[in-house]
């Protein structure tokens, strides 16, 4: 699944987001989920879904390049991590 997110510059800089995304899914976070990157990933990235009523903070892999933009929106693969609850995950 594709999702327009917007990369949030509030992101908590404690714990490790990449593995709490590996936790929560079980896959190994290999490339940046942005679509056209092949970067490896190295950062589970605070993300928000664009144009949705849902205002929840989730973390999708990315490189570190893609994660500096902050506030630029651009599409991702999934899935994507919720930040609170881990075991809300939008495949």
């Amino acid at each position: 699944m594709i999702y327009r997110v917007r990369n949030l510059r509030e992101g908590n800089r404690d714990g490790n987001w990449l593995k709490y995304w590996e936790n929560a899914t079980g896959k190994k976070a290999y490339l940046c989920h942005r679509v056209g990157c092949m970067n490896t990933a190295t950062d589970g990235a605070h993300v928000q879904l664009v144009n949705s009523t849902n205002h929840k903070w989730y973390i999708v892999p990315l490189c570190h390049r893609c994660n500096c933009q902050f506030g630029e929106e651009f599409d991702v693969t999934g899935p994507l991590v919720n930040v609170v609850d881990p075991t809300d995950i939008l495949w």
